[in-house]
């Protein structure tokens, strides 16, 4: 087993024949499904990262296998770190996202889930582009669903609901629809 760097991020490993007896590696069967091949890699890409000064903690790791003859390449690629591209939002599930366009319908929809008296706590009102937002942070009452579904569209989940805080104005962030609606009685 030959390893050379070739960056600071890639090593080259060459694999002769002896190397695949030794390490009972078949370059047909060589997969990451399989439980031996994998494991065997794993351990083959650590020495080759270690024997030239490359750290793979912490980080995403890239390895592409060539064959030659009865031999073959692995070609390692360290990029950065796992966490710096993950994205996840919080809850998705459970955000509710309904526009209702102007700021007139916005208000009957108000009163109308007011004056309905059942509590439904986590919800805000936003401004974007234009046009009004409610958005649901926890179950929606049947009730509500019905008012909603009739006077405003729905707009989609947890993302949409992200995207809308993050760059929309808030007219009122928490339990708009008491905080507004009294005032609209």
């Amino acid at each position: 087993m030959t390893v050379n760097r070739l960056g600071d991020d890639r090593v080259l490993i060459t694999l002769c024949h002896k190397d695949m007896d030794d390490f009972l590696l078949d370059f047909k069967s060589m997969s990451l499904s399989d439980s031996h091949s994998r494991r065997v890699l794993m351990r083959i890409m650590q020495v080759a990262c270690r024997r030239s000064g490359i750290s793979v903690s912490g980080k995403s790791v890239n390895v592409e296998a060539m064959q030659f003859g009865d031999g073959c390449y692995l070609l390692v690629t360290v990029a950065g770190s796992r966490r710096g591209h993950a994205y996840r939002v919080k809850n998705s599930s459970l955000s509710f996202c309904y526009n209702a366009g102007s700021l007139d319908n916005l208000l009957d929809i108000i009163e109308r889930l007011y004056k309905m008296s059942i509590m439904c706590s986590k919800n805000a009102v936003f401004e974007y582009n234009g046009e009004y937002y409610l958005i649901f942070d926890n179950y929606i009452p049947k009730q509500f669903r019905s008012v909603l579904s009739e006077f405003a569209k729905r707009k989609g989940g947890g993302i949409t609901a992200a995207r809308i805080r993050e760059y929309g104005t808030a007219v009122c962030a928490r339990n708009a629809v008491s905080h507004i609606g009294r005032h609209l009685i």
